[in-house]
């Protein structure tokens, strides 16, 4: 059922779209780079992650989801069970578990994540990004919208921070999709730098090197049903195309290397000195 879910989550972002929900957060995480940067290549997702853009509470989004699910959609009837929400990576986002039933799957079991963090707002603007077409799009009720995502360096730095916190295969392979293409390395670098300084977590890229490396640091069964069946995940050319393609994270500026080391965030301002250079590191690079 994990194409399926991948038509409904277009649906979902479809509607709340159109009733002014995805106006207040940004797009991220696996589902967010198959849907908008890579397409049919990229893997499944079965969750949708946001970064909120407001000071809105959990309960006051929460209302507008169950306001927005009152009616079935196109053939599909969504809800909230319970009518709440909890909260996950130790209180720095919030999560809900909407369920789904539609014409050929009527058992009202099947269900999604929907998660939202407020650890930080995002450091780079938000780009409005078209979804990648996919064969399935000529056969829906609507024209896919638009929806505002943090930018692709961005993500790619969040997959990297999650890779130094957890041991999900699902990020390193996100990650390894991207190893050998051409992105911004020094703005990349210095968005980890920041987000593990804002998580109070010391970055060493040696000891996240090592752990791509280590074939065995990692769930591999977390991809279970995330890959085509006729797909082989290589675990170890991801590997190896990791420990090359993130070998940049080395590089770290002296003032990089000094937020690195501060566990305790006394250099604030060095820190926001850095995230206003990236801010601007994009328009000088486009010119």
């Amino acid at each position: 059922m994990i194409a399926e879910r991948e038509v409904v989550l277009t649906f979902v972002l479809q509607l709340l779209a159109e009733k002014g929900v995805l106006a207040k957060l940004a797009f991220k995480g696996g589902t967010c780079i198959r849907k908008m940067f890579l397409g049919t290549p990229g893997r499944f997702s079965t969750d949708l992650d946001f970064t909120s853009l407001t000071e809105e509470q959990p309960d006051d989004l929460i209302l507008e989801l169950l306001q927005a699910f009152e009616q079935p959609y196109h053939g599909i009837q969504f809800e909230i069970p319970d009518k709440g929400w909890y909260t996950t990576s130790g209180g720095l986002s919030w999560a809900v578990n909407p369920v789904y039933r539609h014409e050929w799957n009527t058992g009202g079991d099947s269900q999604f994540e929907f998660q939202v963090s407020h650890r930080e707002t995002p450091t780079l603007e938000i780009e409005v990004v078209q979804q990648r077409d996919q064969s399935y799009f000529t056969h829906l009720p609507f024209v896919p919208v638009e929806i505002p995502c943090l930018p692709l360096a961005e993500i790619l730095a969040e997959k990297i921070r999650a890779c130094c916190q957890r041991n999900k295969a699902r990020d390193i392979y996100d990650l390894g999709t991207f190893a050998s293409k051409p992105f911004d390395r020094p703005l990349i670098r210095r968005l980890v730098v920041l987000k593990l300084w804002q998580a109070r977590d010391a970055f060493d890229p040696e000891l996240l090197l090592a752990k791509f490396e280590d074939v065995r640091g990692f769930g591999w069964e977390d991809l279970g049903q995330l890959v085509r069946r006729n797909q082989d995940v290589e675990r170890d050319r991801i590997t190896v195309e990791c420990v090359k393609g993130y070998a940049f994270l080395r590089e770290l500026s002296p003032d990089e290397r000094t937020l690195t080391q501060d566990r305790y965030q006394r250099e604030r301002a060095l820190w926001q000195r850095l995230s206003d250079e990236c801010r601007a590191m994009i328009p000088e690079r486009a010119s």
